[in-house]
């Protein structure tokens, strides 16, 4: 899906949630909890406080529903609020994140692989980890913000309150440390 269609799409659900459309709410919520509870992991290195994390926003949106129409863009202000609530986290549990855990630990959602591609897709799957675990933290956030979240760099840059020629450096440090990852493993 383009990111027109899913702006118009984003636009429509807005509305009927602020209109009080339960249903609209929960799709509003399938279409997003997983990847924000990934991205409130790469702050809290926890897979429940991210949960609890992205619950707690969810909630608040439900309850100020009748304010989202104020809302430009749903996805960046869903990701902010979830960036918000972790930092709120980690403030009021006194949490120091560890560096080193896998962020794929949370599950995620994709269609079976035939039996054939499995273990291919395994492999570049692992490498693919090794590759970003390499990365600076920063520079592995904003990478995984934009390849797995597909958010742009206007939004990327709007979320972790940076400039967006800071986004678009660490997107191409990413890449090139990825591609030269890869060109090394061969």
């Amino acid at each position: 899906m383009n990111l027109v269609a899913l702006d118009h799409i984003n636009k429509e659900i807005v509305h009927r949630i602020a209109l009080g459309d339960q249903k609209a709410f929960e799709g509003l919520y399938h279409l997003y909890y997983k990847r924000l509870c990934q991205f409130a992991f790469l702050t809290l290195r926890s897979k429940e406080l991210s949960e609890e994390a992205v619950s707690d926003v969810f909630f608040n949106v439900w309850m100020k529903r009748e304010q989202l129409t104020l809302v430009r863009n749903i996805r960046s202000y869903l990701y902010t609020a979830v960036r918000h609530q972790a930092i709120d986290y980690l403030r009021a549990k006194n949490i120091v994140p560890q560096n080193e855990v896998n962020v794929y630990e949370l599950e995620l959602e994709s269609p079976e692989p035939l039996p054939d591609d499995m273990m291919e897709r395994e492999q570049f799957s692992v490498m693919l980890q090794q590759a970003f675990d390499e990365l600076p933290e920063r520079c592995r956030m904003i990478a995984r913000m934009y390849f797995n979240d597909q958010l742009q760099y206007k939004e990327i840059a709007e979320i972790l309150d940076i400039s967006r020629k800071t986004v678009e450096a660490q997107i191409a440090i990413a890449t090139r440390k990825v591609k030269e990852f890869f060109e090394k493993e061969r």
